[in-house]
């Protein structure tokens, strides 16, 4: 027995166990958002009361190799549920979200003035989310920022608020994990990972991409008139030319906050964008540690001097960013990792994200 899935009721009242009956369980940890989607699917006969419905809730216990006990490796809420009748295989299959998906649900209608970001975290949590949602956050997982935003304004909902003061903040990790706390940490310049390209790394590929680069942002913001600011990186546009992005959001209304926001896409965009996919088998919990340190490629090493094709190589060490890790457990119960990589920084339901800032402008225009 590798794994159980443990399923309660809204209330947390355990309901049901699963011990190596359920199929086809694959999730996911994001950097960016904490605990992503999990899937499985259990044999089970149609309108059999099963109890699994909507809104439960879901973890997922890992076998420790060494101490033989049960770890949480995730916990999720029942999005919904998918009955699927084949001949005679009648099969339930059971998409989970992490619950950070719970900060959607929760409208933000706040202004806050001169106060430092990660005061203005604890603040959202203490009277928006905690009180009416399951996540919950330890003091000690709010880190502090170096920046007091002189005005910022929110009118949408959570997942928008702590997106826009991540994005202010620049590098940053937040999400809710799978103790359902919330966290907002400086992310993790020490590498936690090394792999030499052989041995568990089943698959690897690169990219290193200059199609991302921004050195020229214009911000749409919040007011009436709207704020409107732009700025550039001149060192970038000469070297790659001028590539803009516009951003829209309407808690951004002063200067100093869209140069601060500027100034945390610049660090990340102005250059080339290295990222990277592997697949690996390995029993190891990415996110045993947050924020997730890094992960440091070996590749086989070319000595110093030696040439290739008239050329002088040299191979070192390659840190990357870890942004994703989905997890797959196979019949066997082994268990594989698909862990995307780099510089990039992922965002929760983006599109929605964008969709929503851009009614929420058409809003404020027609005031």
């Amino acid at each position: 027995m590798f794994y159980k899935l443990v399923v309660s009721d809204r209330d947390f009242n355990v309901l049901d166990e699963f011990q190596d009956r359920a199929n086809n369980i694959s999730w996911d940890y994001n950097r960016i958002g904490g605990c992503g989607g999990l899937n499985f699917s259990i044999p089970s006969r149609y309108c059999r009361n099963i109890l699994i419905s909507t809104g439960f809730n879901v973890k997922l216990y890992r076998r420790n190799p060494t101490t033989r006990a049960f770890d949480l490796w995730y916990q999720g809420r029942v999005e919904n549920t998918l009955p699927e009748i084949r001949g005679e295989d009648e099969t339930l299959f059971v998409p989970v979200m992490g619950y950070q998906s719970e900060l959607r649900d929760i409208h933000i209608d706040a202004t806050y003035t001169s106060t430092e970001i990660s005061v203005i975290v604890k603040s959202l949590l203490d009277n928006y989310i905690v009180p009416n949602t399951n996540i919950t956050y330890s003091a000690g997982d709010i880190t502090a920022t170096s920046f007091t935003p002189n005005s910022i304004i929110f009118n949408g909902n959570a997942q928008d608020a702590m997106r826009t003061l991540s994005d202010i903040t620049g590098a940053r990790e937040w999400g809710v994990d799978k103790d359902r706390k919330f966290f907002f940490k400086a992310r993790s310049s020490t590498v936690g990972f090394t792999y030499p390209l052989s041995g568990k790394i089943l698959n690897f590929s690169g990219d290193d991409s200059s199609k991302d680069i921004v050195n020229r942002v214009v911000f749409i913001g919040g007011g009436n008139p709207p704020f409107t600011a732009t700025y550039e990186d001149m060192v970038s546009q000469l070297k790659w030319k001028r590539r803009d992005k516009v951003i829209q959001n309407s808690a951004i209304t002063t200067t100093a906050v869209a140069s601060q926001f500027a100034d945390s896409i610049f660090t990340e965009f102005k250059d080339v964008v290295r990222r990277a996919r592997i697949d690996l088998l390995d029993e190891r919990q990415v996110e045993a540690t947050i924020p997730i340190p890094l992960l440091r490629m070996v590749p086989k090493l070319t000595r110093y001097g030696e040439m290739r094709y008239g050329e002088f190589l040299y191979s070192g060490y390659i840190d990357y960013q870890i942004n994703r890790v989905q997890y797959t457990i196979d019949q066997s119960g082994n268990l594989k990792l698909s862990i995307q990589l780099g510089q990039l920084r992922p965002s929760i339901a983006e599109d929605i994200g964008q969709l929503e800032y851009s009614i929420d402008q058409i809003r404020q225009q027609n005031l």
